[in-house]
């Protein structure tokens, strides 16, 4: 779709290195589907993609990040309000579906902008949810999100800000240590957000005040691995380490469009790559529920999942059985 929509200055061959991508060459197609996401009706179109493909891999609860900003026919608010009548919508589209996804939002603060946009990010958040009359962003933004090229800006120069985001009452996700920055990453963990993002390169120091204090991390193995250059996941330099010592994870996409993937396809990696067992990917597929920022939605959720996943315990070990 991006290639379908992109404006004639967009580098097309950047859509088509999926295999080989470093850091660079994920975030210049980053940049390409920003230059192509320039009106509400092309914002409207992904949106509605991107949710379809979560519903048809199966996913039932899903926090999308997206950062506000201007677009040709639309100011940044015009641009949230344009995401959330999108999610709204796509609910209406699943009415007939009997276990339809759950779709939540975050607002993304990039670290590469300034402290004013930050802010203002964070004020259209308050406004938004204190609006009686714009009852789908009290029903959709359940918290903020701090990411973007982890080469440039710093967490400390917005942690004002941050601090005003708990004082609404959201919460925070906070991609870190994608990079070496030792400094950065001690600031995030004294704040100690929500969820942690990536969390790849960690001192000793900062993987056991971790490990002694749990902030649950999403990790994208795939994402990761063309990142970090990996000639395979069980390289990941944290990942094993998780598993190990029952460590509070869950496993994500970034983004399923950039690095050509699933959440589905991102499970079986990792259960195929660490040999886990059906228990154990059962137990990493229902994570993300202990994780979610809409906590009572993923509280009501839980016994139908756990129902689930146990029916698919069941039929694993008969087919187990029955093989053997």
């Amino acid at each position: 779709t991006i290639e379908e929509l992109a404006p004639p200055t967009v580098d097309r061959a950047s859509l088509h290195s999926e295999g080989s991508r470093s850091l660079e060459d994920c975030f210049a197609v980053f940049s390409a589907i920003h230059q192509t996401v320039t009106t509400r009706a092309a914002l409207c179109r992904i949106t509605i993609e991107v949710l379809q493909d979560f519903a048809a891999d199966n996913v039932k609860y899903l926090e999308l990040r997206s950062t506000p900003r201007t677009l040709l026919d639309a100011d940044v608010e015009g641009y949230v309000h344009t995401v959330l009548a999108t999610f709204a919508e796509f609910e209406v589209m699943q009415q007939s579906s009997q276990w339809p996804l759950t779709p939540r939002l975050l607002l993304s603060i990039d670290r590469s902008g300034s402290e004013q946009d930050a802010r203002a990010t964070v004020e259209l958040a308050r406004r938004l949810i204190a609006d009686r009359d714009c009852s789908l962003a009290k029903r959709f933004i359940v918290g903020v999100d701090f990411s973007g090229n982890p080469t440039r800006g710093t967490f400390k120069a917005f942690t004002e800000v941050f601090t005003s985001v708990r004082r609404l009452g959201l919460r925070l996700a906070v991609h870190a240590a994608e990079v070496e920055h030792e400094e950065d990453t001690d600031a995030i963990l004294s704040f100690a957000p929500e969820r942690l993002g990536h969390a790849l390169h960690l001192s000793e120091a900062q993987r056991a005040q971790l490990d002694a204090t749990p902030i649950p991390i999403e990790i994208c193995p795939t994402s990761n691995c063309k990142t970090l250059r990996l000639a395979q996941l069980e390289e990941h330099p944290t990942l094993g380490h998780w598993l190990r010592n029952g460590y509070p994870i869950s496993i994500n996409t970034d983004d399923s469009g950039v690095f050509g993937t699933s959440a589905s396809a991102e499970l079986t990696c990792v259960a195929l790559t660490y040999r886990l067992s059906a228990q154990q990917v059962v137990s990493l597929s229902l994570a993300p529920l202990r994780h979610a920022f809409d906590a009572s939605t993923a509280f009501a959720m839980s016994h139908r999942c756990h129902e689930g996943a146990a029916l698919c315990l069941t039929e694993f070990r008969r087919m187990s059985s029955w093989r053997a």
